[in-house]
């Protein structure tokens, strides 16, 4: 009995770390601004990206790897905004994908701002 209530405890610490590490690095940008997301998001991930982040753009039929689905992205529970973040500002080439870097261009609250824009539009 004392094992079980030793695994059900050290289980329960577990997800409680997770869900707070996950908590502070899905918010630590602070409130998303939708319309500084919505401007950035047209200008620079909409052509790729789709209308609503499904990565069904106008160009995504003629690149060689789809873009991803960055509605699905951010919303898979066990994945971190911090690091979608880094993937926008650095540059996502995974999978022989050539998304761009946009360090230069967006700031990582201007990609909070964008995510933010894409939870709002689904």
């Amino acid at each position: 009995m004392n094992k079980t209530i030793y695994i059900l405890s050290f289980t329960a610490l577990l997800v409680l770390g997770f869900l707070t590490i996950k908590f502070y690095t899905d918010n630590m940008y602070g409130e998303p601004n939708l319309t500084n997301g919505k401007e950035k998001y047209t200008n620079n991930c909409a052509v790729c990206h789709g209308e609503r982040g499904h990565g069904d753009g106008v160009v995504a039929a003629t690149l060689k790897v789809s873009p991803d689905n960055i509605y699905q992205e951010i919303t898979n529970p066990f994945g971190f905004s911090y690091e979608l973040i880094n993937s926008v500002l650095d540059g996502d080439n995974g999978q022989e994908g050539l998304m761009p870097a946009f360090k230069g261009v967006l700031s990582k609250k201007d990609v909070n701002d964008i995510f933010g824009h894409i939870k709002s539009v689904n």
